[in-house]
């Protein structure tokens, strides 16, 4: 079976003959129902300006000028704390968990699994790994998961494991309060099951909130963190709270220079994938 391993490029190194009037990177804003056999979810491209993108797969549409959000989660689309089904010595890279759902091959690749040697073990031990693959398996089957580098510590049948899917294979546009947000689409996405990119750090302009200072002859003065909301805009982290801006987390600054009040045209997207 193919193992998946994620990689990070950056465009425009020295060296790298490209045209001197456009650059390489048009395929940023292709969106298809089929995978770039180029790239994985999960893959990451920094262009020369300082925009990053990462590939995702949508869980439904995403918008351009708001900020889409991390849709997946343990219950719906992974493994919950359970026992394993099979271990794994020193130096094995690979484990067996009981399947809660109904997996396709590779499904989970790109998740995180993390791994408890015993019941009573402390946070201290865990082994932490990265999905590069696994099985197929239906209700109840064993799923065979494939880890990016080998376990350091023997793993038994008494041992425990939770993981979930990429965090980039869900991706929508929502208004729901309990999902963090990766950033804005390089192109519009009309529906799931799309492959695209989506920019993650580096300058962009997003929506602003019409009540939280960012709109011409707001307090921008004043501030220049942001924060996304829960719809997908931004606002200053002055004005952060519970109920608008998603417990406030960071999504850049201002660029303007905002002397005369006039709103914020460009942000600079501070996010890590």
């Amino acid at each position: 079976m193919r193992k998946i391993i994620a990689r990070s490029v950056r465009l425009g190194e020295a060296g790298l003959v490209q045209s001197t009037t456009q650059g390489p990177w048009e395929f940023i804003y292709r969106v298809s129902t089929t995978r770039d056999a180029k790239w994985n979810v999960g893959d990451s491209v920094e262009l020369p300006h300082g925009k990053k993108f990462v590939y995702c797969k949508s869980g439904g549409a995403c918008y351009t000028g708001q900020g889409n959000k991390l849709y997946n989660a343990i219950p719906a689309t992974g493994i919950d704390y359970a026992l394993l089904a099979e271990g794994g010595a020193i130096g094995g890279t690979s484990i067996k968990m009981t399947a809660v759902l109904t997996h396709t091959e590779n499904d989970l690749a790109g998740g995180n699994i993390v791994l408890k040697p015993v019941t009573g073990s402390s946070n201290a031990v865990l082994q932490q790994r990265i999905i590069v693959g696994n099985t197929a398996a239906a209700i109840g089957a064993e799923v065979t998961i494939y880890l990016d580098v080998p376990l350091t510590a023997a793993l038994t049948t008494a041992s425990y494991g939770f993981c979930m899917p990429s965090p980039y294979s869900d991706v929508r546009y929502s208004t729901n309060n309990d999902c963090s947000v990766v950033g804005p689409a390089a192109t519009y996405v009309s529906a799931a099951d799309m492959y695209f990119w989506c920019q993650f750090a580096g300058r962009a302009w997003i929506a602003a909130n019409e009540n939280n200072g960012l709109v011409p002859g707001g307090t921008t003065v004043y501030g220049r963190e942001v924060v996304w909301r829960h719809d997908g805009t931004v606002q200053l982290r002055l004005y952060s709270s519970a109920a608008g801006g998603a417990y406030g987390q960071v999504a850049g600054y201002i660029m303007d220079n905002n002397s005369a009040q006039n709103g914020a045209t460009e942000i600079m997207l501070t996010g890590s994938v």
